[in-house]
């Protein structure tokens, strides 16, 4: 399907009047049964317009495989991250009244020192880059009234995206086997589930790589500097108001987020 440039527009405006107002909307698909993915990209590009804040990197949507299981999406996606998105740096607090829906992951995050353009990358090509990686909290919001929806509807949402916290940096160089990097995510000092960096698409680094990829394709390319979150280590778990999460990632240290 392809979209007129106005309906794209109006699309976009009406998820992000949803997001300002906190009214969720029907999802897009409902109405346009036929959207695909590249009209989806593009209304979640005019989406971040309206937005008018500097972009700071990306996140990665259902690199996992419990995920995709849990939402019914059958392959990764990403979103863009603005600036106003992040919280803070390890310790972070949320107004729960200022979102609609909340739903926390625990994820690895990589910041790049050198830009990935082109295609054809992989695990070695995202070494190359150099930079950090820090253990991250991620809040997804989805701007449909429930967590039920196609593919294209989360795309277009700019895959939930919402806020985010991370924890100190550690040189990507100096972490080994990202595979095995375990966490643990705490709700009001309760263990609610375990994960591995591997369940995001085998490996973070492969899924830094997928994203280099995947915006080559879209005339895009990952810079210097950019933030990228690599994707949910365990299901989402659905926030509280005055519930406080902890992600305890090992050796990478914990981050933690209250929504008050």
């Amino acid at each position: 399907m392809s979209l007129p440039t106005s309906t794209i527009d109006q699309l976009a405006h009406a998820l992000w009047q949803a997001e300002c107002g906190l009214l969720p909307i029907d999802t897009l698909s409902s109405r346009y049964p036929d959207l695909d993915e590249t009209d989806a990209y593009e209304i979640a590009r005019q989406k971040m317009k309206l937005r008018g804040r500097a972009t700071v990197g990306y996140k990665l949507g259902y690199t996992s495989a419990a995920m995709r299981q849990q939402m019914n999406i059958d392959e990764p996606n990403y979103g863009v991250l603005s600036e106003d998105m992040g919280v803070a740096q390890g310790s972070g607090e949320v107004a729960f009244d200022s979102l609609i829906h909340p739903l926390i992951e625990p994820e690895i995050a990589v910041r790049l020192d050198r830009q990935l353009a082109g295609g054809g990358h992989d695990r070695q090509s995202v070494l190359r880059a150099g930079g950090v990686c820090m253990p991250a909290l991620e809040i997804c919001d989805t701007r449909y009234r429930e967590y039920v929806f196609k593919a294209v509807d989360n795309i277009a949402d700019n895959s939930s995206s919402a806020r985010y916290v991370l924890g100190a940096p550690h040189p990507i160089s100096s972490v080994g086997d990202f595979r095995r990097i375990q966490v643990e995510l705490w709700a009001d000092g309760k263990l609610l589930d375990q994960g591995w960096g591997s369940n995001a698409m085998d490996d973070p680094l492969i899924a830094v790589a997928w994203l280099a990829n995947r915006l080559n394709r879209d005339g895009a390319q990952l810079n210097a500097g950019d933030i990228v979150l690599t994707g949910g280590l365990t299901r989402g778990y659905r926030a509280q108001r005055n519930q406080m999460f902890k992600a305890s990632f090992g050796a990478l240290g914990d981050v933690t987020l209250y929504f008050r």
